[in-house]
């Protein structure tokens, strides 16, 4: 279980520094997602690339939509 869960926070990192250029080491749980750079439409793309990659589908409506990255880290969890 945690070697599933630092899978995912690194594959989480990586597609963020990968896609939109965040420096991995600034990229922390507690990181919010506007103060990283991404915005709404980044952050759909961050979703798409991580979803192909990991083979899951997160689901994100209005209110739900994640602020930080662990956040997001937490979705990718539970979508397993």
């Amino acid at each position: 279980m945690i070697s599933e869960l630092y899978s995912i926070i690194c594959d989480t990192y990586k597609s963020m520094d990968r896609t939109f250029d965040v420096p991995l080491e600034i990229i922390t749980p507690e990181s919010g997602l506007e103060e990283l750079g991404i915005d709404d439409d980044s952050f759909r793309v961050i979703l798409m690339n991580i979803e192909s990659r990991m083979n899951v589908s997160l689901p994100v409506y209005g209110d739900h939509e994640p602020k930080y990255v662990g956040d997001v880290i937490t979705m990718i969890e539970f979508s397993k």
